[in-house]
């Protein structure tokens, strides 16, 4: 692809708009900690919470992000 085919590209747009990110933040890192809660606190079987750990982990990670584009290091 040339100079000058790149150029005619349109601009690059996110799929996530950028205005809900502290929401998608927020609300991701309160699941997170929500769902580490019921891990540590309830018993229940091991394939159950693998999981339930396996989405807060999931969920953490996103807010992680999330939080960080947020305050404007994009990762």
């Amino acid at each position: 692809m040339t100079y000058v085919e790149v150029k005619t590209l349109p601009a690059f747009s996110p799929l996530i708009s950028v205005e809900a990110l502290p929401t998608i933040a927020l609300v991701a890192l309160l699941a997170a900690f929500a769902l580490t809660f019921f891990v540590t606190t309830l018993s229940k079987a091991p394939a159950q919470e693998l999981g339930v750990a396996l989405l807060a982990a999931f969920l953490a990670g996103a807010g992680t992000v999330a939080l960080f584009c947020t305050v404007g290091v994009y990762v």
